[in-house]
C-alpha cells in the first residue's frame, strides 16, 4: 500500500530548482514517486505506508525549505505569494536615477560617486535575496536561476566598481575622466537594471499564477460561511430555535433552514419544503432543478424561490464542494507527462550557460577590452531562462484543471489529461450514462394464473433489497398501485448484469434477465410472453422477469429514456473525431435501439462487468485509445482498464474512484468538453514548450555577442535581463488564455 502526501516547497525560481528537489526526494528509502510544481510550489510523494521518509532534511540538503501546506479555507485560497508594489517601487526608484546620472554623467557634480551609492543600496537591498539564495545554492552544489542572476548582476556591479576606482584614480592624477565615467555608468546601470527587470518579471509572473491557481478561491467562495441550525430546547411542546452558526461548526444530523435567494451551506437531504435549487456552478446546468422532501441538496448551491429544511449529511471537508477543490487543487499539483523533456534539458541548463558565459568571457578578453568581456558574458548570464521552462507546462494545467472544473469536469491529474486529449474512441455505458438512470415500470405481464398484484408484490419485495435503478422502479410502481411487500428479503445477492435472487419465506425468488433464470435451469422460452418480451426489446424496453421457486411468475417492461443531450454529445465526438461505441449488460435489441437513436454503429450488448474489460482491451489491442464513459458499479472493470476512465459524478462512488476524469454533472456532453480542453491545452503547452527552447536557443547566442561578425544585434546586460523577465511572463499569459476557453462541442 502506498501513500501520497503533499508538501509546500519555498525557494525555488527554476525549472533546474524543480529537477533537484525531486532527484532528493526521489532517493529517499520508501519514495515510488515524486512530482514537484514549480507553479504551485508543491511536492507530491507517494511512498509505502510503512515508511516514513524525511523529506523535510532531505529538500533543505539541496537548499530549499518544507513548509506546511495551507488548508483549503477562503482565507487561503493559494499558496504563492506576490510580491507588493511598494517591493518594485523600493529599487526602481534609485535605479531610474542611476539611468539618468549615467546619460548626464557630465553635467552632474559628483554623478559617479551617486551612481555608486545608489547602485549599491539597489544590489545589497532589493537584490539581496538573489545572493543569498545563490550562496545557499553554491553551498549545496546547486547551480539555479539565482546563481545565475547574482552573478549577472554581481558582476556588472564589480565592473562599475572597477571603472570607478579607475575614475577616481585617473581624477587624483589629473588625467581626466570621460571615458571612465562613461563605462562606470554602463556598469552600474547594467547592475541595477537586472535586479529590477528580473524582480518586475517575478512580480508579473507570481501574480499571472496567482490567476492561474484562482479557481479553488472561486469554488471555495461558493460555500455560505453561515448557516441557520434548528435546535430545540428538548421540551417537546417547545417552538425550534433558529442558531446562526459559521459553517465550520454545523454537524452531521443538524437541520438546517434555507432561505429564497441564500446558498446552501453543507450537502444534506431535504426534510421539508419544495424548492427549485441553481446547481449550475457543480453541473454548468443553466435550468433550476425542482427539490422537494427525499431530494438531496449540494453546499454552494443557490435555493431560488421557497425555504426548505434539510439535514446536514456532510459537511466540512466531506462536502461536495471541498472535495472538487481538493480535487482541483491535487490535480493543479500534478505533472503531465510532456514535462518530461523539459525536466531533463533544465538539470543541465544551467551549467551548460555558466559554460557559455565563461567561453564567451574568454573569446572576448582575447579580441576587446576587459568591459566589454564582462558586459558579454553578463549578458549571456542574465539572458537564459530556465524560468520559462519549468513553467511551460505546470501553468497550463493549473488553468485547465480549474476550468474544467468550470465546466464539470475534474481531471484526477495531468497524465489523465494528457491521456484524454489523445482518445481516439469513447465507449458509453448505457444505464445512467446515455439514457437518465431513472428507469420506470411500464408494462406488467403476469402469466396465468397469477395476479398483477401478486407478481408486484414479489418482485417488489426482492427488489426492496436492491440500490439498483431498475429495482427502484420496481418498488416505485408497487407503491403507485399500493401493492404492499410480502416480507423482508433474506440473503440477497447481487449479480451485475444479470439480477437479484434471494429468499422470500423459506422460498428462492429471483429478478432479472432471461439469462439470470437460464443460470437457475428456469426456461421461459415456451412461455406465451417471450415473443412479447423479444418485441419489447425492439422498442428500447428491458424485460424483467420473476420467478418462484422454479416457476416464472411473469415479466416486468422496463423504459429508461435517452438523454435529451446524448444525441449533441456522440455528434461532437464524431466532430473531434472520435468514434463512439455502446457497451451494456442489457440485452441487443435495447441497446440497438439506443445505439440506433445516437448514431452509434459500434455495439457490445449483455457484456458482465468483466466482458467490458475485456472490450477495452480488444480495442487497445489494435492501438486505439480508448476512454470508457460510465456511472456504476458495473461499470468499475471497465473504467479502470480504460485509457482514460470517465465517471458520471451523480454516479456510484466505486466508480468515481476508478476513474480518471469525473463529470461532475450528469451531462454526456461533458465528455466531448473534456477532450477538447485537454486538445486545447496540450496546444498551449507545446506552443510554450518551443517558445521556452527557442527562446533560450536564439537570445544566448545573441548576448555573446559571436554573431555580430555576421550582422546580428548584440544584446547589452540590461535588455538582456528584461527579455529574461518578458519570456516568463509571456509563458503564463499564454496559459491564461485557457481561461476564456469555450468548448466548440457547446455551440
Amino acid at each position: 500500500m502506498t501513500h501520497i502526501a503533499r508538501y509546500r516547497i519555498e525557494g525555488m525560481h527554476c525549472a533546474a530548482c524543480v529537477v533537484r528537489v525531486e532527484t532528493a526526494i526521489g532517493k529517499l528509502p520508501g519514495v515510488a514517486a515524486v512530482a514537484v510544481n514549480l507553479a504551485t510550489n508543491e511536492a507530491r510523494v507517494q511512498h509505502d505506508t510503512d515508511a516514513q521518509p524525511d523529506i523535510a532534511h532531505a529538500v533543505e540538503s539541496v537548499g530549499y525549505r518544507v513548509c506546511e501546506l495551507p488548508s483549503l479555507s477562503t482565507d487561503d485560497q493559494t499558496p504563492i505569494a506576490a510580491f507588493q508594489v511598494r517591493d518594485l517601487l523600493r529599487p526602481a526608484v534609485p535605479a531610474l536615477a542611476v539611468v539618468l546620472l549615467a546619460y548626464f554623467v557630465e553635467s552632474v557634480p559628483l554623478a559617479p560617486v551617486w551612481m555608486l551609492l545608489l547602485a549599491t543600496l539597489v544590489l545589497f537591498m532589493s537584490g539581496r535575496e538573489f545572493f543569498v539564495n545563490a550562496t545557499r545554492s553554491l553551498r549545496h552544489t546547486a547551480l539555479d536561476m539565482d546563481v545565475l542572476v547574482a552573478l549577472g548582476a554581481g558582476s556588472a556591479y564589480l565592473a562599475g566598481v572597477w571603472s570607478f576606482l579607475d575614475l577616481l584614480q585617473s581624477e587624483l592624477s589629473h588625467l581626466g575622466h570621460s571615458a571612465a565615467s562613461g563605462q562606470c555608468g554602463s556598469d552600474f546601470t547594467a547592475a541595477v537594471l537586472i535586479v529590477v527587470f528580473v524582480r518586475l518579471g517575478r512580480t508579473l509572473e507570481l501574480r499571472a499564477r496567482r490567476k492561474a491557481s484562482d479557481a479553488i478561491g472561486h469554488l471555495l467562495n461558493l460555500q455560505s460561511p453561515t448557516a441557520h441550525v434548528l435546535r430545540s430546547s428538548g421540551d417537546l411542546l417547545a417552538q425550534e430555535s433558529e442558531v446562526d452558526l459559521p459553517v465550520n461548526e454545523v454537524v452531521v444530523g443538524d437541520v438546517v433552514l434555507v432561505r429564497a435567494g441564500e446558498r446552501v451551506p453543507v450537502d444534506g437531504l431535504v426534510l421539508a419544503g419544495v424548492t427549485e435549487i441553481d446547481e449550475s456552478s457543480f453541473t454548468g446546468e443553466p435550468l433550476p432543478v425542482r427539490k422537494q422532501p427525499g431530494n438531496r441538496v449540494l453546499g454552494g448551491s443557490v435555493n431560488q424561490s421557497g425555504s426548505f429544511r434539510f439535514r446536514a449529511e456532510r459537511v466540512g471537508d466531506e462536502t461536495t464542494l471541498r472535495r472538487i477543490a481538493a480535487l482541483v487543487r491535487d490535480a493543479q499539483g500534478s505533472k503531465a507527462p510532456i514535462a518530461r523533456l523539459a525536466d531533463r534539458v533544465a538539470g543541465i541548463f544551467v551549467p551548460i550557460v555558466l559554460a557559455i558565459a565563461a567561453v564567451t568571457l574568454t573569446w572576448w578578453l582575447t579580441h576587446a577590452d576587459v568591459h566589454t568581456a564582462i558586459s558579454r558574458a553578463v549578458a549571456v548570464l542574465v539572458v537564459a531562462c530556465p524560468c520559462a521552462l519549468g513553467l511551460a507546462t505546470p501553468t497550463a494545467v493549473m488553468v485547465a484543471m480549474g476550468k474544467g472544473a468550470e465546466l464539470g469536469v475534474l481531471f484526477k491529474d495531468g497524465a489523465a489529461l494528457e491521456r484524454t486529449a489523445s482518445l481516439q474512441i469513447a465507449l458509453f455505458d448505457k444505464t445512467g450514462t446515455l439514457t437518465e438512470g431513472r428507469p420506470e415500470i411500464v408494462e406488467v405481464l403476469p402469466w396465468d394464473g397469477v395476479s398483477r398484484t401478486e407478481l408486484l408484490r414479489v418482485a417488489a419485495t426482492i427488489a426492496s433489497g436492491s440500490n439498483h435503478p431498475l429495482a427502484r422502479a420496481v418498488v416505485a410502481i408497487a407503491k403507485q398501485e399500493s401493492v404492499s411487500l410480502d416480507a423482508t428479503p433474506d440473503r440477497v445477492h447481487s449479480e451485475p448484469g444479470l439480477g437479484l435472487k434471494a429468499e422470500v419465506r423459506g422460498e428462492i425468488v429471483l429478478l432479472g434477465s432471461a439469462r439470470w433464470l437460464t443460470q437457475f435451469e428456469i426456461q421461459n422460452g415456451d412461455s406465451p410472453f417471450q415473443s412479447l418480451a423479444d418485441r419489447w426489446a425492439t422498442l428500447g424496453r428491458t424485460p424483467l422477469f420473476v420467478a418462484r421457486g422454479r416457476q416464472v411468475l411473469g415479466v416486468l417492461a422496463a423504459e429508461d429514456r435517452v438523454r435529451s443531450t446524448a444525441s449533441d454529445a456522440t455528434l461532437a465526438l464524431r466532430h473531434l473525431h472520435v468514434d463512439t461505441g455502446l457497451v451494456s449488460g442489457d440485452r441487443l435489441a435495447v441497446v440497438k435501439n439506443v445505439a440506433h437513436k445516437l448514431g452509434i454503429t459500434l455495439i457490445e450488448a449483455e457484456r458482465l462487468p468483466s466482458e467490458k474489460a475485456d472490450v477495452v482491451r480488444s480495442l487497445q489491442a489494435t492501438g486505439r485509445r480508448v476512454g470508457m464513459i460510465g456511472d456504476g458499479v458495473n461499470d468499475a472493470p471497465a473504467l479502470a482498464s480504460a485509457d482514460v476512465g470517465f465517471a458520471i459524478g451523480a454516479g456510484a462512488d466505486v466508480a468515481i474512484e476508478a476513474a480518471d476524469v469525473t463529470l461532475v454533472g450528469s451531462d454526456p456532453r461533458a465528455v466531448p468538453h473534456a477532450i477538447e480542453l485537454a486538445r486545447r491545452t496540450l496546444t498551449i503547452i507545446r506552443q510554450n514548450l518551443f517558445f521556452a527552447f527557442a527562446y533560450n536557443v536564439i537570445s544566448i547566442p545573441l548576448a555573446t555577442g559571436l554573431l555580430s561578425e555576421f550582422g546580428a544585434i548584440i544584446l547589452p546586460p540590461s535588455f538582456a535581463a528584461a527579455a529574461m523577465s518578458a519570456s516568463s511572463v509571456l509563458v503564463v499569459t499564454n496559459s491564461l488564455r485557457l481561461r476564456r476557453f469555450k468548448p466548440n462541442s457547446s455551440s
